[in-house]
Parts: structure tokens; C-alpha cells; sequence
């Protein structure tokens, strides 16, 4: 399932001569590419229960004589251009574009207000005593319900969170434009009485079928607030520890492409987040996927010193699916006196982390 394209070059040459790359080029939720030993295994996952008549696969071997960089570059133009992705609304994109601020793991809001004051008077004061120019506010997972698993029970704001609900956060922030977390969905989520879900009770988790107007009635809705980016979180997670997304030959290209669709109605762009591989591919028949997270979380690398900010070959195959690397957020000081981690975390060298961010040409924030 973790599975992508295999890239095969010559290391003496240090990826600057011939290389080949080997990828799907079509069932990109239900396909499999893995490398056994020495032995390419290509075809449709194992764990499908049933394969309709009539179905093909297809893939794709390109060659480049000028290194890894090239043939990156050259293959995705080629993706790109089989699926008809442009960059139309990369290039548009706020988030890619302007400097935002986020509230994810690591940053110094994450599950932490402001001393004596709830989230909502927190988010008010961001926006109001920065002093950089900020063009949108990403709301992590703290603002909404949990269920089972700690899955999304229901995608509304928490009372305790923001006593007015987003609508009234939207009208206190003069409409400011707002970016929302998501993540898989809980087995109990409020939403499969009135809509089609397929569930995982082994793993607590379900899916939208996608086959009715959830999609289009949940970006409705949060319309209505001014989400402009909505992040699909922990989509390895909804993928892997979800045996109906191993099972069906057809349910994991039908929740993206309509996730998708219901974005486009509402104006909204897709960050997929967590992702794997075969979610990037699948983002080429999906125009509002402007960007990807390329990297882990930036609390493992404050608190572990673990290099998250090496984004170099994620980076470049996102980037040449048409995605926008994201490199998640940093601190831009070496301290931050307050934020909710041990006394002794910090950031060694912010500008580094400023220059990456830049260069990276997906969101900075």
C-alpha cells in the first residue's frame, strides 16, 4: 500500500546520467507497485476481493539520459498531460502564494490558547496583533468533534472552542480566509445516519461512500465560514488501517475524485496530508489538489531533532505530479517562550527553515 513509483539509476553517477522510472498509469487507489528482492511486482493489490470483467491496468516505464531530476520532471509533464492536470489553481492558490499561519503539530497553538483566553479569542488575536502580513489562519484539530479511535465524529466547531461557530469566528474575522484540518473519520460519526458510509470495526474507522451529496453538503456548509483549503490529515492512516480501501476495487478513487468535485462547486482547494504515493498519482484526474504535505510532522523535529526539513525526493516527485511541496511549519525564532513542549525545545536555525519553506513553492507559513 505504501508503494510508488520506482525510480532505477546509476549511483556512481550520482543520479546525473541514465535513469528510469516505473510507475502506474491508471487505477492509481487500486493498483500495486513493489520491489521484492530483485523483482518488480506490478498489478492489481492482492487484498481485492473481487475484480470486475474487462478491467486493465496499465503503467508507465520512461527514460532519461540527462539524471533523476529530468526524468522526474519529464515523466510527471507526461502525467500530467495524459489526465489533462494543469496548474491553473496551484498557481492561483492563496496558501501557495501568501504567508499564512498555522496551528498544526509543533506550532506554538496547537492544542494551547493564549493565557486566560479560549481558542476563539486566540484566533481573533493572531490575526490582529501580527505584525507580518498574513493572508489566511489554519485551524488544526483541536476546533472539532472526536469519536471512536479518535476519528472525526462531526465537522463542526466545539462549543468550548468557538462559542459563535465558525460562522460567527467568520464574521469577527471580517471574512478572513480560513484553512481546516481534517482527519479519518471516527466508526460512530454522526454523519452515517443521513449519508452512505462504509465502515472498518476492527480499526473503528469509515468512509463516505461518496455516491450521495455528503461531499458537496460538507464544503457547502463550511463555505459559509470562508474555508479556502481544506486538509485532508492522516490519509496513510484512513488508507492502511482501513481494510474496505484494500478490499474495493473502486471505493478509493470514488472518495477522492468526489472530494474533489464537491471542492471545485465551492471554490475550495485540497491539501492531502499523510499521504501516500498512490494518493499524489490519483490527485492528476483531480484539478483543486493544488498542493502536499512532503514532510512528517515539525514537532518531531523541534522536539527530536529528527531533519524533517530534508523534503528533497518527496519534494520532487509532488512537484512533478503537479502538487506544491509543503514542508510544514516552522518556527522563525530559535524560541518560543510558552509554546506547549519541553523547556528545552527549540529551533536551531529558523532561517533555514525560512529558506526551505521559500524555495519549496508550497505554502509558508
Amino acid at each position: 500500500m505504501s508503494g510508488g513509483p520506482l525510480v532505477i539509476f546509476n549511483l556512481t553517477e550520482n543520479g546525473q546520467g541514465d535513469s528510469i522510472i516505473i510507475s502506474p498509469l491508471s487505477q492509481f487507489m487500486s493498483s500495486s507497485l513493489s520491489l521484492n528482492i530483485n523483482i518488480v511486482e506490478y498489478g492489481f493489490l492482492g487484498s481485492i476481493r473481487s475484480i470486475p470483467m474487462n478491467s486493465t491496468n496499465s503503467l508507465i516505464i520512461y527514460y532519461s539520459s540527462q539524471g533523476i531530476n529530468h526524468l522526474l520532471d519529464q515523466w510527471g509533464k507526461t502525467m500530467q498531460k495524459v489526465y489533462k492536470k494543469t496548474n491553473e489553481y496551484r498557481s492561483k492558490d492563496v496558501t501557495n502564494n501568501y504567508l499564512g499561519y498555522y496551528t498544526d503539530n509543533g506550532a506554538y497553538y496547537y492544542y494551547h490558547t493564549e493565557s486566560e483566553m479560549n481558542y476563539e479569542q486566540t484566533v481573533l488575536s493572531i490575526k490582529e496583533n501580527l505584525s507580518i502580513p498574513i493572508h489566511y489562519i489554519q485551524l488544526d484539530s483541536w476546533w472539532y468533534y472526536k469519536g471512536l479511535a479518535n476519528g472525526v465524529y462531526q465537522w463542526i466547531s466545539r462549543s468550548e472552542i468557538f462559542p459563535d461557530g465558525l460562522e460567527g469566528l467568520n464574521e469577527k474575522l471580517n471574512n478572513f480566509p480560513l484553512a481546516g484540518h481534517n482527519r479519518y473519520w471516527s466508526l460512530d460519526t454522526i454523519y452515517s445516519r443521513n449519508y452512505s458510509f462504509v465502515f472498518d470495526e476492527s480499526n473503528l474507522k469509515s468512509l463516505p461512500l461518496s455516491n450521495d451529496s455528503f461531499w458537496i453538503d460538507l464544503f457547502n456548509s463550511s463555505s459559509k465560514w470562508n474555508l479556502i483549503l481544506y486538509e485532508q490529515d492522516w490519509m496513510n492512516h484512513q488508507t492502511i488501517d482501513f481494510l474496505p480501501l484494500r478490499e474495493d476495487f473502486y471505493l478509493g478513487r470514488q472518495w477522492l475524485i468526489q472530494m474533489g468535485y464537491a471542492a471545485d462547486l465551492f471554490n475550495i482547494n485540497l491539501q492531502y496530508c499523510m499521504s501516500l504515493p498512490r494518493h499524489a498519482l490519483q490527485s492528476l484526474e483531480i484539478q483543486r489538489v493544488t498542493q502536499a504535505r512532503v514532510s512528517d510532522d515539525y514537532y518531531i523535529h523541534i522536539v527530536h531533532r529528527i531533519p524533517q526539513w530534508k523534503i528533497g525526493v518527496s519534494s520532487m516527485l509532488a512537484n512533478a505530479l503537479g502538487l506544491a511541496p509543503f514542508k510544514d511549519i516552522f518556527w522563525s525564532t530559535e524560541v518560543q517562550n510558552g509554546a506547549p513542549y519541553k523547556s528545552s525545545v527549540k529551533e536551531p536555525l529558523p532561517d533555514r527553515e525560512i529558506l526551505i519553506a521559500t524555495l519549496s513553492t508550497g505554502p509558508v507559513a
